[in-house]
């Protein structure tokens, strides 16, 4: 069976289900048996969920309404645009008929499906007098906007007490305007509509927050560049540093040069150099000798053949005037 026939057929059923019924005497009734494994979902008056919604949506009908029991694979289907009202449209009775169809082994749909036609819904709260005769579980009230979905695990964990009752009312919430229904049943989603809660105190610490969170960060980051900026002119300049004195002084440097290669003997002028030898001028005869240096053992510490001014002869050595 298509999708789209399956779901025609079931808001015909579910329609069918949920009954106001013909104007007669207040009743809310309704034929449904739990099974024992949900007996945890009973109130202090012995209700199973289905007839205590019975009494929650009758309030908004001079006390007039019926839930039957579901044939297999199908659910209960929120009220229409011409039939919704306070009463259906609270989170609380979508919360009970969620629970009813669970006790009967059934499913159920999700808050936006169940509010799609409603105007306005009421969160966490019952909008109108709760009925005599009956008693609201505290596991009814619970947050179904937010998850969207009737939370079994929740109700069940939560339990039955507190309960709320005509003389004893427990208000969690209050009333929200929805969006069009239009504009809800094109996009499938439920409507949101925020409500003022005291956020600016928040709102504003939020902010001074991040601006001093950021006046930080843009403190460290500008104090990074510098210190890099610093580090790179550092290191330049240190490159840029002069060699040592010793190499630089170019006095040192041609005194360093000249006493390695400069040659500490100095020839005689020729004012002082000894005319060829002549035995008929006595000008040309000596006045001294050089005396020749002769090597009687081996050595490799040669030394020059010439004698400077001021050496003394050597032991063996021949000196004398010439021989005619």
């Amino acid at each position: 069976m298509p999708k789209k026939l399956c779901w025609s057929s079931l808001a015909i059923l579910a329609t069918s289900l949920l009954s106001t019924g013909p104007p007669r005497v207040a009743a809310q009734t309704s034929n449904v048996v739990c099974l024992s494994l949900f007996n945890w979902m009973v109130n202090s008056k012995g209700q199973n969920p289905c007839l205590v919604t019975a009494y929650l949506a009758g309030a908004c009908n001079g006390g007039q309404f019926e839930v039957y029991a579901l044939p297999p694979n199908s659910a209960y289907l929120g009220p229409t645009a011409a039939g919704q009202n306070p009463c259906q449209c609270s989170t609380v009775t979508y919360a009970t008929l969620s629970a009813c169809a669970l006790c009967q082994n059934q499913t159920y749909i999700a808050w936006s499906s169940w509010d799609l036609n409603c105007t306005t819904f009421y969160p966490s709260v019952f909008p109108v007098d709760i009925p005599n005769g009956t008693a609201i579980p505290a596991w009814a009230y619970q947050d179904v906007v937010t998850s969207d979905l009737f939370n079994v695990t929740l109700a069940e964990t939560t339990g039955d007490n507190p309960e709320s009752t005509a003389t004893h009312v427990q208000s969690t919430g209050s009333a929200v305007t929805s969006t069009s229904a239009v504009s809800a049943s094109l996009t499938g989603s439920p409507s949101v509509t925020v409500t003022p809660t005291s956020t600016s105190s928040s709102s504003s610490s939020s902010n001074t927050g991040a601006i001093a969170g950021g006046v930080v960060g843009g403190v460290v980051a500008l104090a990074a560049i510098v210190g890099v900026i610093s580090y790179l002119a550092l290191k330049k300049k240190r490159s840029r540093v002069a060699p040592s004195a010793q190499f630089a002084d170019p006095a040192a440097a041609a005194s360093y040069n000249q006493s390695m290669h400069t040659n500490p003997f100095t020839p005689p002028s020729t004012e002082t150099q000894q005319r060829l030898y002549d035995p008929s001028d006595p000008s040309t005869f000596p006045t001294s000798l050089f005396s020749p240096t002769i090597l009687t053992t081996p050595s490799h510490n040669y030394q020059s053949s010439l004698s400077y001014p001021g050496q003394t002869g050597r032991p063996g050595g021949y000196s004398g005037a010439p021989e005619v």
